[in-house]
Parts: structure tokens; sequence; C-alpha cells
């Protein structure tokens, strides 16, 4: 059997509740396990699939022509080599499945819509200026409403859930902080919306979208940083996710620093002249967690994500890289998810839930 490497631990929290597409939502094991290589490997013929899966030719073609008929893979144009017969590429359809992923944050709420793939194909973004259970239940709810109001009615037709992510912790407000964690979003968001819900913590919902769809597809272990007004860290190591301590930047407030991450959203053009500052800062904390890792576990690649542009994040990498020295064992990459990663995160729940192979991979 193949290697899976890492795919998303089960969600914490699910919802059930009938959908008019729970016959392309029963798949069997082999056909999950087919749209796993897919979705790492895209483009593998069904000889290579079946190289990959150790399942017969003729098991493979049942599959492939199973998925195709429901629209989840696509075959691209044969390919002619200078031996045999010409091979014909198969990929995951992006318009095969879609999903809703929300990301409730400190004084902020994103939701996406994604494709197949994870390329969000709509995206909304909203600021509170202080996060209360009333507000970010009713923001929740209508955005789950206008999205699905908004989307096509054959995108409506394919969604396979609601992924919803949440920090471990709320921020300062610890009354309102808990009543939003402890709250039955699952329950709110499926009579919305009659889809079925899926709940994981926030970064860890991030590391596992970065390895379905992003910079980690091909790494087996990462060290997984989201910068926050926090460094929230996650280890992977063979197939399972290890949480660390959040680090607080230093000199700064929290609410500084969500002050400052919510107006580079807004108007990153207009961050003042305090930013390159504020870069290094980041790039030398960053440094340390690294650094600090080194001693306890031998990591090849860190990935750098966040809720920042992209040239932000880009800058950061930068530094970082120019810091750590060309001698460094460890590998520095930006997340490929964008600044809309978190969103993207609990995007992915339903995808793995309904259509991936299971593996050990789950959070330590």
């Amino acid at each position: 059997m193949p290697d899976m490497r890492f795919a998303p631990p089960p969600s914490v929290r699910i919802a059930e509740r009938s959908t008019g597409m729970n016959q392309v939502l029963a798949r069997s094991y082999n056909e999950r396990l087919i749209m796993s290589l897919l979705l790492q490997n895209p483009g593998l013929s069904r000889m290579q699939l079946g190289e990959a899966s150790g399942l017969s030719a003729q098991t493979i073609s049942v599959i492939v022509r199973s998925l195709e008929k429901d629209n989840l893979v696509l075959k691209g144009e044969a390919v002619r080599g200078r031996i045999g017969p010409p091979t014909t590429p198969i990929s995951l359809n992006p318009e095969g499945a879609f999903s809703i992923g929300i990301n409730i944050g400190h004084r902020y709420l994103d939701v996406v819509m994604s494709d197949f793939v994870g390329n969000p194909i709509s995206r909304r973004a909203f600021v509170y200026d202080e996060a209360r259970l009333d507000d970010v239940r009713r923001t929740a709810r209508e955005a789950v409403e206008t999205a699905m109001a908004e989307a096509p009615k054959a995108r409506r037709d394919r969604l396979a859930g609601i992924g919803l992510s949440l920090p471990s912790d709320m921020g300062p407000s610890i009354g309102e902080a808990r009543a939003i964690l402890d709250f039955d979003f699952e329950a709110e968001l499926s009579r919305a919306s009659g889809l079925d819900v899926f709940i994981q913590n926030d970064v860890t919902a991030a590391a596992s979208a970065e390895c379905m769809f992003g910079a980690a597809r091909n790494l087996n272990d990462y060290l997984y940083c989201v910068v926050t007004p926090h460094i929230v860290p996650r280890l992977v190591l063979g197939g399972r996710i290890y949480a660390g301590h959040d680090q607080a930047f230093s000199g700064e407030s929290e609410a500084a620093m969500m002050d400052r991450f919510l107006a580079l959203r807004d108007a990153p053009e207009a961050s003042g002249d305090n930013i390159d500052s504020w870069i290094g800062t980041v790039a030398d904390e960053l440094h340390a967690l690294i650094a600090s890792l080194g001693k306890f576990a031998r990591v090849k690649t860190a990935i750098i994500a966040g809720l920042l542009p992209d040239a932000v994040l880009a800058e950061i990498v930068s530094r970082l890289s120019e810091i750590s020295g060309t001698d460094s064992e460890t590998a520095i990459e930006k997340s490929r998810l964008g600044p809309w990663g978190l969103a993207i995160g609990a995007a992915a729940l339903p995808f793995h839930s309904r259509f991936m192979n299971d593996s050990p991979a789950s959070a330590g």
C-alpha cells in the first residue's frame, strides 16, 4: 500500500444531516484511496494509480469510471509515449465538490467557498470591535446563507458540507470567549443550511489543508507556523500533528497586534513606516522558535503562514531565510494558502471526511 503521508485529523465534532449529495458522498475505501492519490499527485494514469495503490487494473478501471460518472474526476488528453499505447492523465475535478469554510478568530470571521482542489471561489471577511457570541453566531449563520444564495445552483447541489475552525482561546474577554468556544455552532449552522458541519482547531485544520492543497503536499514531516497576534506552531511528524505553545510577540500587547493585523488585511499599502521593523521582529521570533525546536527534533522544512497579505508574508519568509543562513538544516517556505488559509483549512474538513482515504494522522 502507498505511503499516503499526512492527511487531516478527523473533525472534533460532526453534525449529521442528510443532503442531496448522499449518493456522491458515499464512497468506498478504494475510491477514497484513489482520490487521495490524485489529490497528492494530479495527472496520474490508470497504470500509475494501480502501481501506487496495489489495486488490479480491472478494479482501477471500475473505480475511475464510477468517479467520472459522478463528476469527481476528469480525464486529460492522451499522452503518447515512445513505447506502448497512449496514457490518459486523471485528476480531481475542481467542480466535482464544494464546501464552505468558516474561521472564527479574535475580532474577525472569515468565510470562503472552496472548490474540490482548495481554490477559494468566493470569500468574505467580517470584523468586530469585540467578539461577542450573539454577533458571531448571527454573522456565521448569515454568511453561510449568503454564500449559498449567491452560489449557482450547480455548486449548491454539490456542497459536501461546512467546515468550522476556531482557535484554542478567544482573547482576553474570558466570559464571552468561553461562550463562543462552547456554543453549539454545528447545530446552528446545520439548521440554517441543511448541510453536515465539521469542527476543528483552526491551526490544526490549516496545517492539514497545507498538506492537501499547499506547500506540504509532498512532505512527510514539517513545522507549520501561523503568524497571528501570536505565533502558533504545529509540528507534523510521521502523520501526527503535535500542538505547541503559542508564542507572544515581545513589546506589543495582543490588542495592539490585532489592530496591526486587521489594518494590514484591509490596506497593506497603508501600513506605515514601522512595518519594516515589525517584519524583522516576526522573523526573529520565528527563528528563535525553529532553533529551539531543533534541539529536540530534526525537521527539514518550516512552512510559514499567516493572516497577512502575500507580499508581507513573503518578506517575512525572506528575512527569516536570511537570518537562518545557507547552512541551516531547515528550509523555509511560504504557505501557498494565502491570507485566507485558516478558512481554507476549515473548508478542507468536509473534503477529507467525505472523499479522502482515512489515515493514522491525528492530533497529538
